[in-house]
């Protein structure tokens, strides 16, 4: 049989004739690769594959120089404190000194820890080698290089499985700034969120659901967002109602100047529900007060920490940074969820409705919804809905709508009540009248009739009718106390007025706030009495001082604090005595929620005045906050411009009358006659004397085009 040889091996080692019938050496040998035709011999002598040539098989692989190769190159044999190359061991050593050495990776200079081949040498008289050829490595070498190679395969495969495995795996943080534990899912994943808690969850890197409830109010939140590994810290603040702070801290070994460049930077994160961050040095750790490097140069770290304060859960801290710096809108999710945990009472309900108005009226819409389906029956809460609804353009269809339910259930006081607060004017008052006397134990509509009789200077009427209010329900008459302090003034009985207002702030009703506080200090001046009685002695250091100061300017007191003249409501409020246009300028600067602190005497002034003027950017922004329906408000703009239109016809509050008055004589298109008259009717609508007699005496006349 004719056989290809290439390396002319046959030649060199005629035994191999005798075994060239086993077609895998003859294969080798036809390859021409000695090395290969080595290892085909040492192969069929371990597996007995040739028994007849045991004898011969284990003769040719002893001698492995007989397959030797040509130098390529000498081999390295350079090292480095003891680690290197070198030429170890001695096998099939002739009497001259020539064997076969192990070319490896050495240790100690001796000890081999990687094999790389094995080479003919000699050694020489001054400890170098002489090298001849290449042989193959012995039985051993063979499968100890292989076993490394295929461990260090298996090696670089396992790491890259396990960073395969952990790209798809991300930790997801979890923050809970309410007061009360949460339950969170996250796809599998349940946890309990403890009140002010932070929890660590791995996730599965993708699109992520989660969802966040607690108690009884179930669902507060929900988390849709694709975790994809290009960050390293991936944020869950729930509802953003957690004050997160990412702080870069600057250590240097010179003190920065007071605003200059370098000083720590404190970006507070509340709001936001998703984040994600990068190259965080302390994770909700506490930073060094200072750090020593190597190379003295200046650092930077980057921390993630939360905002604390004692007896204050996060949710209060982020909403008043929020409603600090104009972020009314960011605030929404946080005031809906908080509306929520505390079972949509009437209070939480409206700053979560306020809250959403700042993001759009369907969205105050929706948030009015929620509160009225998880309250079906609470009169309250059915009011706000219908000033969204109304505040949403939807005036004429919840009109027909409440008339057709009250049509429907002519016996239920609630569906009249809710039908007779959608009625203006003198329909209105003669629907209250009527209501009153089908439902004289109804307190709500009792209240409706009571104010209805006093915004039309009724005084005497309503008198009457707050009576029978106490006599029914001292909670309800509570609503009304500031208008039945107006009506027991303008009845010239001050001491009675300042007597009910004693009495609420003393033990803190429902009606008592601010406003009341102010009106308090009113009629004490008007009785004769301290008008600094409640805005003096409820002061305490632990006090806000602006508040309580924003009530001292409606009475006409001075500052108890200087720095409470950096207060947007105080400014608005001290502008409102002489400046209206320097009024109307902080107004639109201000927030929504700072609009809640005007009185409605200060609302009066600045809508009618915004109105008048045409700066419809302050006139829209204050609309919500003046709560007037869309079809009286059409109205009231036009008694405003001085148009012929009757203020009857709609319901406005007393001191938001007075204001309409005064603001209506601005109008230079109207006889002298009429303006003064209508600033007449101003001073003696404004019952309690406060801005509005202040501004009629001391505004400018408004320059005509």
């Amino acid at each position: 049989m004719s056989i290809s040889d290439p390396a002319q091996l046959l030649q060199r080692v005629p035994e191999l004739n005798a075994l060239t019938g086993d077609s895998r050496i003859r294969r080798a040998i036809e390859s021409g690769d000695t090395f290969k035709v080595y290892r085909s011999l040492v192969l069929a002598r371990l597996f007995r594959r040739l028994p007849a040539h045991a004898a011969l098989l284990r003769e040719l692989t002893a001698e492995r120089r007989l397959f030797a190769k040509p130098l390529k190159g000498m081999p390295s044999l350079a090292n480095y404190n003891s680690l290197g190359f070198g030429l170890v061991g001695q096998s099939e050593r002739d009497k001259d000194g020539v064997h076969v050495a192990l070319h490896a990776i050495v240790a100690l200079f001796k000890v081999p820890l990687v094999p790389l081949g094995a080479y003919v040498v000699q050694g020489t008289s001054d400890q170098g080698w002489t090298v001849y050829a290449r042989a193959p490595l012995g039985v051993f070498g063979w499968f100890y290089a292989r076993a490394l190679v295929l461990a260090l395969v298996l090696l670089a495969g396992w790491g890259a499985h396990s960073a395969y495995q952990a790209s798809r795996i991300q930790e997801l943080v979890l923050l809970n700034g309410f007061g009360e534990t949460v339950s969170v899912t996250i796809d599998k994943q349940s946890v309990a969120l403890a009140p002010q808690g932070r929890l660590t969850l791995k996730v599965a890197t993708g699109k992520v659901h989660g969802a966040a409830s607690a108690g009884k109010g179930g669902l507060i939140d929900t988390f849709d967002h694709t975790l994809d590994g290009s960050s390293d810290i991936y944020v869950w603040n729930i509802a953003g109602a957690m004050p997160l702070l990412h702080n870069t801290l600057y250590y240097s070994k010179v003190k920065p100047a007071p605003g200059a460049p370098g000083r720590d930077v404190n970006r507070v994160h509340c709001g936001r529900q998703f984040m994600a961050f990068d190259d965080i040095d302390h994770l909700f750790t506490e930073a060094p007060e200072s750090v020593t490097t190597s190379d003295g140069a200046d650092h930077t770290y980057e921390q993630l920490s939360i905002a604390t304060k004692p007896g204050t859960p996060g949710v209060m801290l982020c909403l008043g940074y929020l409603h600090g710096n104009g972020m009314e809108a960011n605030a929404a999710k946080a005031h809906e969820a908080l509306a929520q945990l505390q079972g949509w009472d009437y209070q939480g309900t409206s700053t979560a409705v306020l809250a959403a108005q700042s993001v759009s009226p369907a969205e105050a819409l929706r948030v009015a919804r929620r509160a009225v389906e998880a309250r079906p029956d609470d009169v309250q809460i059915a009011r706000v809905l219908q000033d969204m609804r109304d505040n949403a353009g939807e005036s004429v269809a919840q009109l027909s709508e409440h008339r057709q339910r009250a049509r429907k259930q002519p016996d239920s006081a609630r569906e009249q009540y809710l039908y007779l607060s959608l009625l203006s004017g003198n329909i209105g008052q003669s629907a209250a009248d009527a209501m009153a006397r089908r439902f004289p134990q109804d307190p709500q509509i009792l209240r409706s009739l009571a104010r209805r009789k006093a915004v039309r200077a009724d005084y005497a009427g309503a008198s009457a009718e707050l009576a029978r209010l106490h006599r029914l329900s001292e909670e309800d008459a509570g609503y009304l106390i500031d208008d039945e302090a107006r009506v027991l003034v303008a009845l010239g009985r001050a001491p009675a007025a300042l007597k009910l207002l004693d009495a609420a702030l003393a033990n803190k009703t429902s009606a008592a706030g601010p406003d009341l506080a102010a009106d308090h200090g009113l009629v004490a001046r008007l009785a004769g009495a301290d008008p600094e009685r409640f805005l003096r002695a409820n002061y305490d250091g632990d006090a806000d001082p602006a508040k309580l100061d924003r009530s001292r300017v409606r009475a006409g007191l001075d500052l108890l604090e200087p720095a409470s003249a950096e207060d947007n409501v105080v400014q608005i409020a001290l502008a409102l005595r002489q400046d209206p246009g320097k009024a109307l300028a902080l107004a639109q600067r201000a927030g929504r929620f700072e609009m809640l602190a005007l009185s409605g005497d200060q609302m009066g002034l600045l809508y009618g005045e915004a109105v008048r003027s045409g700066r419809t950017a302050v006139s829209d922004k204050l609309a919500f906050h003046a709560r007037i329906n869309l079809a009286d408000r059409v109205v009231l703009h036009q008694y405003l411009r001085g148009e012929n239109v009757n203020l009857a016809e709609i319901d406005i509050g007393i001191d938001f009358k007075a204001a309409a008055h005064f603001i209506r004589s601005r109008n230079a298109k109207l006889s002298d006659g009429e303006r003064a008259e209508l600033r007449s009717r101003a001073a003696r609508g404004d019952l309690l004397q406060g801005v509005i007699s202040t501004a009629i005496k001391q505004w400018k006349e408004p320059s005509t085009p």
